[in-house]
């Protein structure tokens, strides 16, 4: 069975919740300053993606 909107949706925020505990990890091995600004500035946007992943999933679960 083919998925719909809303299961391609849950699988980008699961990808997303991969992408962020990877960049956190980063974080915690990364030894040049300027290359943790870098990962940190990835991380923030990887969250912000999450949070809107999130809402769009929960108002496909609703329709």
């Amino acid at each position: 069975m083919q998925k719909n909107a809303r299961g391609y949706v849950q699988d980008s925020c699961s990808a997303l919740e991969t992408a962020k505990s990877s960049l956190q990890n980063a974080l915690n091995t990364v030894e040049q300053d300027s290359n943790r600004e870098r990962i940190q500035s990835s991380l923030q946007s990887v969250e912000a993606a999450l949070q809107q992943c999130g809402q769009t999933a929960d108002i496909l679960e609703q329709a």
